[in-house]
């Protein structure tokens, strides 16, 4: 019968979301130990990819699992797993073409910076060295990106794509801790390949006076790609997959 699992995954020691030759990915971990825990060879079918080093608050796979399993599946499966890889549930659902990609509607991204070193973060947060950010001129390249359509400019690889328009639902850069960290948070229909940590590494660039409003307007109307120095992606460490909503499926993040 067709399931969803609702998991959680710090990225760090993996090389991303899905199945790689010799190498450790989330998807290979999951579904190796699930083959193992049901005695049958068992494919999972993740709602998306991640890169190497990004997390996921909330992540939802399918699969095709029996039923009338004499034990609890969610506690034998956590025992199996390495501790940061959490399964929250197993959601049987009864119409067996249901895609935890394809049906996705909505999925929400979070970016974790933070400007003092804290050791404590250097898995969860991006540090940036740097001080006296203009806050209110990355705010309004926020405000800029709300109205954006087309967001050629700030993936990589734009061409694999037919079209590179998103319809952004929500976007916000909030400060924390009086100021010594920030938050980025999106929600859109789709998203492109390295969208997010391009995003980031250009409000940093704007925050720091490297690059300008009207430069990164500019670039964004035209459609052009964004030129040295200011290429540069973002770290993935500070990257979570944070929410994932269905027309008939949704969960809270379980923190």
């Amino acid at each position: 019968m067709r399931h969803f699992i609702h998991l959680a995954y710090q990225g760090t020691k993996y090389r991303g979301w899905q199945r790689q030759a010799n190498e450790r990915s989330v998807q290979a971990t999951i579904e190796d130990l699930l083959s193992k825990m049901l005695k049958t060879k068992t494919i999972i079918h993740g709602c998306g990819r991640t890169d190497a080093g990004v997390n996921a608050s909330q992540y939802f796979v399918h699969a095709d699992i029996p039923e009338d399993l004499d034990y609890d599946p969610v506690e034998r499966l956590n025992h199996m797993l390495p501790d940061d890889i959490a399964i929250y549930e197993i959601i049987p659902i009864h119409d067996p073409y249901c895609n935890a990609q394809t049906d996705a509607i909505a999925r929400s991204y979070e970016y974790y910076m933070h400007f003092h070193k804290i050791p404590q973060l250097k898995d969860t947060s991006t540090y940036f060295k740097v001080s006296n950010l203009d806050v209110e001129a990355m705010q309004s390249a926020v405000i800029i990106l709300q109205n954006t359509k087309d967001f050629r400019s700030l993936c990589k690889g734009p061409d694999i794509y037919k079209h590179t328009r998103c319809n952004v639902q929500s976007i916000s850069l909030e400060e924390t801790h009086d100021g010594h960290r920030m938050l980025f948070s999106i929600t859109a229909n789709r998203f492109l390949r390295a969208m997010i940590r391009n995003i980031v590494a250009r409000l940093i660039n704007i925050g720091k006076g490297e690059l300008s409003l009207n430069e990164f307007t500019e670039v964004i109307r035209k459609q052009k790609e964004f030129k040295f120095p200011f290429h540069k992606q973002a770290p993935p460490t500070g990257l979570y997959l944070s929410k994932i909503i269905y027309p008939y499926l949704e969960r809270d993040v379980i923190s």
